[in-house]
């Protein structure tokens, strides 16, 4: 106890001898000395600074005026080295200095190998002893806007990831994308050589009825290839693309034959249609349950050996006609069929269907030159005589008039496989008669009775 107390009392006594003080101000003392002679015995000192960043700017050069920009560096940084008065650069950092390109000599597009400049970010006076490396390679050219847009073709869309379902097709000229134009901007050389752009879909799928994508990529196209480059922007990555699809099918066609007589048997003339289909499509779902297209209607009084009908193919609202073809040929196939003149006297001509008022009378004796059409066997059995006509009050139940010419319905009784060919009229007089109510007159009877 006693000699911890001692050594307390004699540390006490150190620091109240002044000894301490002495020693602090010796140590003060020897670094002012060596600070002074370090200024002027040894003033100036010389420093390495590394991974300085070089600054490519134009601003205010001919370059920039002339909208001449940098494409590529060989470096982006350099090591340098300076000297300098101790006391303005002995602490200097890579911040303190700035690193620049000599652009004087650009004065049009192409590769340079530029000279550095440094200078000192505070204004000191620096010298620069070392710059490695002494020279970057500097690639310029025009920095250039090139539009390309959906009606001049050069934006396009790529759905090469969609598929049709069976019994769908895609219509890739149908196809939308919006918006219709793009912007590439970059390098003149480059901008040059990017000939199309593409709206890519990328979501992979089979489908059947009209997609809209807005998952897309853009893709820059020189020529066949791909083109890439980070240089090269645009102002817009965001599309939106329309795919529509179209259920497609084969539709056969047929007519209708008519006939005016009942007794015929239209099914005894065959015919074949060239071409026999088309191809349609529609975004309409009625299509699937159309399964052939009517061409129209073929009176048998229109048709005889060689006949051949061209028609128009109608449109329709259900579906698009994609073939290309608008006219179909009708051809009847007639072999072993002739045609045999007859003629008819107005004795063998019947009114039907007229009313009790009017007496109905045919003027024309005669209705020359009828044609028959049918096997060549059977209208060797058939005879004028055979051959009757009707005219059909039904069709004439509004006439006022007492002198008119009226149609003929011509056949053959007995024979369903023989027409007649052609339209025959003939003159006929029609005179009104005074009716007598048959119930009153019977009912004046019994009264008189």
């Amino acid at each position: 106890m006693a000699e911890k107390t001692a050594e307390k009392t004699k540390k006490s006594s150190f620091f109240k001898s002044g000894n301490f003080y002495l020693m602090l101000f010796s140590i003060v003392l020897a670094s002012v000395i060596w600070i002074i002679m370090s200024l002027t015995v040894f003033p100036e000192t010389t420093i390495t600074l590394k991974d300085v960043p070089i600054d490519f700017s134009l601003d205010g050069s001919y370059a920039d005026v002339a909208g001449i920009s940098v494409m590529k560096t060989s470096v982006d940084s350099v090591n340098v080295v300076i000297s300098g008065e101790r006391y303005l650069i002995g602490d200097y950092t890579a911040d303190d200095i700035h690193v620049s390109v000599n652009v004087d000599a650009v004065r049009a597009t192409g590769s340079y190998e530029l000279s550095l400049v440094v200078t000192s970010v505070n204004g000191d006076t620096i010298e620069v002893d070392q710059i490695e490396p002494a020279t970057v390679k500097v690639d310029f050219d025009y920095m250039v806007t090139k539009t390309f847009s959906v009606e001049d073709g050069t934006l396009v869309a790529d759905v090469s990831n969609l598929a049709a379902a069976d019994g769908y097709i895609i219509d890739e000229d149908e196809i939308t994308i919006s918006p219709s134009t793009i912007e590439v901007y970059g390098p003149q050389d480059y901008i040059n050589q990017i000939t199309s752009v593409a709206v890519k879909v990328d979501n992979a799928a089979t489908i059947q009825s009209t997609m809209t994508s807005n998952l897309n990529s853009v893709i820059l196209y020189s020529g066949n290839e791909e083109f890439e480059s980070e240089d090269v922007t645009t102002d817009n990555e965001s599309f939106e693309v329309v795919v529509p699809v179209y259920l497609l099918k084969s539709l056969p066609f047929y007519v209708t034959l008519t006939s005016s007589v009942d007794s015929f048997d239209t099914s005894s003339i065959s015919y074949s249609i060239s071409p026999s289909s088309i191809s349609v499509r529609s975004q309409n779902s009625s299509l699937s349950s159309i399964e052939d297209i009517r061409l129209g209607y073929i009176s048998v009084n229109e048709i005889t050996v060689g006949s051949v009908f061209n028609i128009t193919i109608d449109e329709s609202s259900y579906y698009e006609n994609i073939s290309g073809i608008d006219t179909a040929t009708v051809s009847f196939d007639l072999e072993g069929y002739s045609e045999k003149v007859v003629t008819l006297s107005n004795s063998q001509i019947y009114i039907v269907n007229s009313t009790d008022d009017k007496v109905v009378t045919v003027e024309t004796a005669q209705i020359q030159n009828v044609i028959l059409v049918g096997p060549e066997d059977v209208l060797e059995q058939i005879s004028s005589s055979d051959v009757i006509a009707e005219i059909d009050m039904l069709d004439y139940a509004n006439t006022t008039v007492s002198y008119t010419i009226m149609d003929l319905t011509i056949y053959v009784p007995g024979y369903d496989n023989v027409w007649c060919y052609g339209k025959y009229r003939v003159y006929v007089s029609i005179e009104t008669v005074e009716t007598t109510d048959e119930t009153e007159t019977e009912a004046e009877v019994e009264e008189a009775g």
